[in-house]
């Protein structure tokens, strides 16, 4: 079995290679100690790596993701943890962009740290496949939101006459959205009046409200709320 490693998990992997042993056995104390809930748990954990080790948040969420990915990996191709560590080592030396940075000296001390985080992990195994069944369930659907964007434009409206004197001007919002789906990476652009603006937040603010009230009653039910992360 060969494994390729996805752009997004490369920043984790090199921050594994590049740490200390006291960082990542302080990140390993935070995944042992860490309570059993499924809710938001891929970002809880984060914050807490950055609260005990002063890591900005967007490196702590790529270490989460990085490791939680890999072990819902080895987990669906029924493989041990020692199995994952080393494919994934081999796959390391055999990349052109890792072969520039890292000696081959690091191999060693890489896996031996990798896999003491991957046992750390399942500390709190239950949860965590949990989140792997409402990844799966999410990630069912035709299309999966990546990303957004809006950008607001001038026009200027001519003289219908000489069509050199600006009568007026108006704004454009182009919204630019940005999914996945079985091929990929796609994206596509929506024009938005002012209006068009106004009745969005709306909706949005109407999503956000039902989140939070079904949210309420989940928890009144003593039902776990899930928040997935689709990387």
């Amino acid at each position: 079995m060969d494994l390729r490693i996805p752009e997004q998990y490369k920043s984790g992997i090199e921050f594994i290679f590049n740490t200390d042993d006291d960082t990542i056995d302080a990140i390993i104390s935070v995944l042992r100690d860490f309570p059993p809930t499924v809710e938001n748990i891929v970002y809880k954990i984060s914050e807490k790596i950055v609260q005990t080790q002063k890591l900005n948040r967007r490196t702590a969420l790529n270490i989460v993701v990085t490791l939680v990915s890999l072990r819902q990996l080895y987990k669906e191709q029924n493989l041990s943890n020692e199995a994952i560590v080393a494919l994934l080592s081999k796959s390391i030396e055999e990349d052109a962009e890792f072969a520039e940075f890292f000696k081959p000296e690091q191999i060693e001390p890489f896996k031996r740290k990798l896999s003491s985080l991957l046992k750390a992990l399942e500390s709190i195994a239950f949860p965590l496949d949990i989140l792997d069944k409402a990844s799966d369930l999410l990630i069912e659907h035709e299309r999966i939101f990546s990303d957004s964007r809006i950008v607001t434009d001038i026009r200027p409206v001519f003289d219908s006459e000489t069509e050199r004197k600006v009568e007026a001007v108006i704004l454009i919002h182009t919204l630019k959205i940005q999914y996945r789906d079985a091929e990929g990476t796609k994206e596509f652009y929506v024009v938005l009046d002012s209006d068009d603006l106004e009745n969005l937040h709306e909706q949005i603010i109407i999503a956000i409200d039902n989140r939070q009230a079904l949210g309420s009653v989940l928890k009144k039910a003593e039902i776990e709320y899930i928040n997935p992360v689709i990387e």
